[in-house]
């Protein structure tokens, strides 16, 4: 049933193909922005080179993206869902209403996960992982950090129950996630008292961890401690 509910999705969004190639357009657009923006500022100012700056966003982008952590649209059905009250018949539906609701919600993304995903292996071509273990944290926390947008996901959804304006605060959130993941400003370029605190939030799961990883020439304590911090979320 979820599957084929997926595949319904899919479909229903493949045949308006002008509509994905904006889609697309927009996405490439939108990275190519912050490239610009990267590239004026500096490598320098980053200790990085040119391509593990390129990298860097297109996996930290990537993975936000593939998660649905970058406009968290899975919220915004849920929301919608209740409001026109359609979560009723799903209620009555013998299966698990929210992961009903989420494989409906997965099948619409087809086109935006294979973007992510080529997004990831792109940034890994510019910069391969160096070792196997930051490889291994790296899926860890990409699972972990789909679990945290998942659960964020349904709580701003299910606010739809109590108040009228749960886009609103779904739209917050949103804005929240984006200046605390990494995916726009590295977390290192955050003054030095609040790094620490952003990056054991769970926000930091959505891009800058799985992104640093891919990249560093070694797994310290530091780095293990923020993947059990993801993982705990």
């Amino acid at each position: 049933t979820y599957t084929k509910t997926a595949a319904l999705g899919f479909l229903q969004v493949a045949n308006y193909r002008t509509e994905v190639w904006f889609q697309v357009f927009s996405r490439m657009l939108v990275f190519a922005g912050i490239v610009l923006l990267w590239s004026i500022i500096g490598t320098g100012n980053t200790g990085q080179t040119y391509d593990q700056l390129i990298a860097y966003f297109l996996v930290a982008n990537g993975v936000r993206e593939l998660i649905d952590a970058l406009y968290g649209k899975f919220g915004s059905g849920v929301i919608d869902e209740i409001k026109m009250g359609k979560i009723s018949a799903y209620l009555l539906q013998p299966t698990h209403t929210v992961v009903f609701m989420y494989f409906k919600h997965l099948g619409t993304r087809g086109v935006t996960i294979a973007f992510s995903v080529l997004y990831v292996i792109v940034g890994m071509l510019l910069a391969p992982p160096t070792s196997v273990m930051a490889g291994l944290l790296f899926l860890l926390v990409v699972l972990s950090g789909a679990v945290i947008c998942f659960s964020q996901n349904t709580m701003v959804g299910c606010g739809a129950f109590f108040f009228f304006l749960a886009k609103g605060i779904k739209n917050v959130v949103n804005h929240i996630s984006k200046v605390f993941s990494g995916a726009l400003t590295p977390l290192t370029f955050f003054p030095a008292v609040y790094q620490k605190p952003v990056m054991f939030s769970p926000f930091a799961s959505y891009a800058y961890l799985p992104a640093t990883l891919l990249q560093t020439k070694t797994v310290d304590t530091f780095l293990l401690w923020q993947v059990g911090a993801s993982i705990i979320w």
